[in-house]
């Protein structure tokens, strides 16, 4: 058996729990399983005996971002102790812990990277690219190339973007999956239609887009009976405040507990993901865990694994798009039960979490 690493939160809460799914799995086969968790954060070492192996909780140094002399000296430690074979990576965590164990193992530990962000949508979200960030975008392009084995791609669209913008073929395609929280205790408002947004208000999430779209709508259709839910934090709130004033039919909820998400997704007959760019939005396989159809852009990696009119209706994230598919929705409302059904389907048979540990322990083992 093998001792294996995970850097990242040791956590059920949203898309952390595939990590915390994931090492459970692994030791309950047998393996041991170091977990560096950034959060929750550990002061001390604990150790849980699971099936035939175990698990071996810990912390960086300290509980900020692992990029010190101190957090790079603590790990040279940690992997001369326990000399894992793999090393599974999530965001900033997999920089020191693979680029050691690469080192100190002359090559030999396998490594796995997940591509999580798409280019675009770094871009999109920036302001300006600087030489600094242009250097950081090198010096990954450099990490997936010798020191990544496999470059994780929770979509077609992440392969393709990796391919695309580091000139890499290594990215394997494993979904992202979800813990099945659903209860059928689904609530709506009646003689509505309710279309409800969760996530970041950043310029890569088309909110603002989605908003105007919404508003000239309203302005054609005046007995439409769809209201407009937002709900998040980031950089364009201040705008969307500012657009929404005086229009009742649009309300913005502020950022929401994570405890409160499935409540606020079950409230709604559609959740909407206008992104311009993204890789495979957790609200996505959150919305069609809690048996809500989804609204999606086709810019979205998350798109190509549902089918049109069955458990999503799909759009470009256009001005004119947007419009037309309020249109469709409301012409096409007639099928909400069915589609709802099918979006639940789509969730258990694509997303589910144990797939996504026998996947994962099968990629592992045959490395």
């Amino acid at each position: 058996m093998k001792t294996i690493l995970i850097a990242h939160n040791y956590s059920v809460v949203s898309f952390s729990a595939m990590s915390y799914h994931l090492a459970h799995h692994l030791a309950d086969l047998g393996h041991q399983v170091i977990f560096i968790s950034h959060q929750p954060y550990f002061l001390k070492k604990e150790y849980k005996v699971i099936g035939k192996g175990r698990i071996v909780l810990c912390s960086w140094p300290s509980n900020k971002r692992p990029t010190s002399a101190e957090a790079f000296f603590w790990y040279t430690r940690l992997h001369l102790k326990y000399k894992p074979n793999v090393i599974i990576g999530h965001f900033v965590g997999s920089n020191i812990s693979i680029v050691v164990s690469k080192l100190l193992s002359l090559g030999r530990v396998k490594t796995f990277e997940y591509y999580h962000t798409l280019r675009e949508q770094i871009l999109a979200d920036l302001k300006k690219v600087s030489i600094k960030q242009k250097l950081l975008f090198f010096r990954k392009k450099m990490f997936y190339k010798f020191l990544c084995d496999v470059v994780v791609c929770p979509s077609e669209l992440a392969k393709t973007n990796l391919k695309v913008h580091n000139n890499l073929i290594k990215g394997i395609v494993l979904l992202n999956p979800m813990v099945d929280r659903f209860n059928n205790n689904k609530v709506i408002e009646k003689n509505t239609i309710v279309i409800s947004y969760l996530g970041r208000i950043d310029p890569s999430k088309g909110v603002v887009d989605l908003i105007n779209a919404f508003i000239a709508y309203k302005e054609k259709f005046a007995s439409s009976r769809i209201v407009l839910k937002i709900a998040g934090t980031g950089n364009q709130v201040v705008n969307i405040i500012e657009l929404i004033k005086d229009k009742p039919e649009i309300h913005y909820l502020g950022g929401i507990e994570y405890l409160d998400v499935d409540d606020y997704l079950k409230a709604s007959h559609y959740t909407i993901i206008p992104s311009k760019f993204d890789n495979l939005p957790t609200v996505g396989l959150e919305s069609m865990m809690n048996k809500t159809p989804i609204l999606i852009s086709n810019s979205t990696g998350l798109s190509s694994y549902l089918t049109e009119g069955k458990d999503c209706f799909k759009f470009n994230p256009t001005f004119e798009d947007m419009i037309a598919l309020f249109e469709k929705v409301e012409g096409n409302f007639h099928k909400y039960e069915k589609m709802a059904h099918c979006a639940r389907k789509t969730f258990e048979e694509q997303f589910n979490m144990e797939t996504y540990c026998r996947n994962f322990n099968t990629l592992i083992c045959n490395l």
